[in-house]
């Protein structure tokens, strides 16, 4: 029920479901459903669910449209979260491809900093060069398929090996109940996942003992005993032997999500005010996002609005006859209709409309980034001057739309951007610290990812740091950044370079 975009093309309909039917000459007069839809591209979105039943005679019935959200799978890694949001947006629009290949480039962008394991950056540019060659719906599909495999492969790469072992042994024990399986193979897959369990809960006992902020295993509020997940265990055995495979599956998907809640959140540890400030940074994320979209979509006008006036000024500002010349290039020949990505060129009253749009949304980004400063504040945060200079960049770039001056408004947004991400490594390091006074002497996992900001890279360590928090770049940092900037320059030179890979390389070297 998410509203597509205009003109989507999605690779994936709905997903097919077949209902299980009460048994004839059964007791029960109803039947109950499981599959996991869990790696759908739609999970995690609003759906419209109506049943619809028609019998031997040909008579169909429907059930009343009820809206609920898909069940999707929980990452408590951000680079698989990142992995799946571009995953999604492929799958929900083949069009948004150029901008999920822009996503890519952005998390890929440091390597030495964002990933922890390269193999995971390797698959993610395997991906890259995959989905860059895809032309046809099949292709796109295969890199979809991909996405989610290179998504849960980061995603279990943090997993112990008793949380690897639980996962496999309830999924064989889903699959042999779903196979049909004789008792035997029940009774083998049941012993593998008692034992997998009894592993899995001796390491969840010892966390808990060195960890006494770490989750508790609760169901429904009530504390989970591990009694409860034996009886549990037993009734799924005994459910699959009797013949009752479609309770025994309900069953082990409940066990299957109260583990999955465990183990999302032994990785996210932190208490309600930490949830909060992680769903504030995550809006200050999407704001960033969005700045960033609307200073490429400014850049492309102001680019497209250039040329018009280019074209403008050699059909009349010559003498007659070039004018008329002009007059007979107006009638666009095959292609000459398009720009050089081959979209639809747009008309002056359509170049001002969207930069009007532009405008508009300039001016909401920058009441949200308002609003998020008063929800820090409340919070008991202190955003710095970051904010504040990211949202007068905003209201300048707002002014400059309103003026149809996109050269001015791109140099704006860029200020904001720049100023965003000052103010974000600002709150991440006083979220760091207020996590230091939390946490007081704990150990292990959880420094070590204290040591990261929710992209994985390095945050500023709490120790000494030249009394300031800008690090002045020694002679290696300085012949770096010449040879960054020379590749740029040299990148810039080839006439065979994409207009958008330009436009980007431009706006780092802040070309005018």
């Amino acid at each position: 029920s998410d509203p597509p975009a205009a003109n989507a093309h999605p690779l994936y309909g709905a997903p097919d479901m077949p209902l299980t039917l009460p048994r004839r000459g059964g007791k029960a007069s109803a039947a109950k459903t499981t599959k996991d839809l869990t790696e759908h591209v739609w999970a995690g979105g609003n759906i419209k669910l109506t049943l619809s039943v028609t019998d031997d005679a040909g008579h169909t019935a429907t059930s009343d449209t009820r809206t609920l959200v898909m069940p999707e799978r929980p990452f408590a890694n951000p680079l698989a979260r990142a992995v799946i949001e571009q995953r999604r947006l492929l799958a929900l629009d083949t069009n948004a491809k150029p901008r999920v290949l822009d996503l890519m480039d952005a998390i890929t962008l440091r390597p030495e900093d964002t990933f922890d394991n390269m193999s995971n950056y390797l698959a993610i540019m395997s991906a890259r060069s995959r989905l860059k060659l895809s032309e046809s719906d099949d292709q796109l599909r295969n890199v979809v398929s991909y996405l989610w495999e290179i998504a849960l492969g980061i995603e279990e790469g943090n997993l112990s090996a008793a949380e690897r072992r639980l996962r496999q042994a309830q999924q064989a024990l889903q699959d042999a109940i779903k196979n049909g399986a004789s008792d035997q193979e029940i009774e083998k897959a049941m012993k593998e996942l008692r034992e997998a369990m009894n592993q899995f809960l001796q390491e969840f006992a010892q966390r808990a003992q060195q960890n006494p902020n770490a989750p508790q295993m609760q169901q429904n509020g009530r504390e989970l005993r591990q009694s409860d997940i034996d009886r549990m265990m037993d009734q799924i055995e005994n459910l699959a032997k009797s013949g009752d495979r479609d309770k025994a599956q309900q069953l082990l998907s409940e066990l299957q999500d109260m583990m999955n809640n465990l183990q999302a959140g032994r990785q996210q540890p932190g208490g309600e005010q930490d949830s909060e400030l992680r769903q504030q940074m995550d809006k200050l994320g999407d704001i960033m996002r969005r700045q960033q979209e609307m200073m490429n979509d400014t850049f492309r006008l102001d680019q497209m609005q250039r040329g018009s006036r280019d074209n403008g000024e050699q059909q009349f500002g010559e003498d007659g006859e070039q004018q008329q010349q002009g007059q007979d290039e107006q009638r666009p020949g095959p292609g000459q209709d398009r720009d050089p990505l081959g979209r639809p060129k747009m008309s002056p009253k359509d170049l001002a409309d969207a930069l009007k749009q532009l405008q508009e949304g300039q001016g909401q980004l920058q009441s949200e980034l308002d609003q998020l400063k008063k929800g820090l504040e409340g919070m008991g945060m202190e955003p710095n001057e970051g904010f504040g200079e990211a949202g007068k960049s905003m209201g300048d770039a707002e002014q400059s739309l309103g003026q149809g001056d996109g050269d001015q408004a791109v140099g704006h947004q860029g200020r904001a951007l720049e100023a965003l991400r000052r103010g974000a490594k600002d709150m991440m390091k006083q979220m760091q610290a207020m996590q230091g006074d939390q946490g007081g002497g704990e150990q292990g996992g959880r420094e070590q990812n204290a040591d990261r900001d929710p992209l994985g890279r390095p945050r500023a360590t709490n120790g000494p740091d030249d009394g300031t928090s800008v690090k002045v770049p020694d002679e290696i940092d300085v012949q770096r950044a010449r040879q960054i900037l020379d590749a740029i320059r040299k990148r810039l030179g080839n006439a065979l370079s994409p207009d958008i890979e330009r436009s980007y390389l431009e706006r780092l070297l802040e070309l005018k």
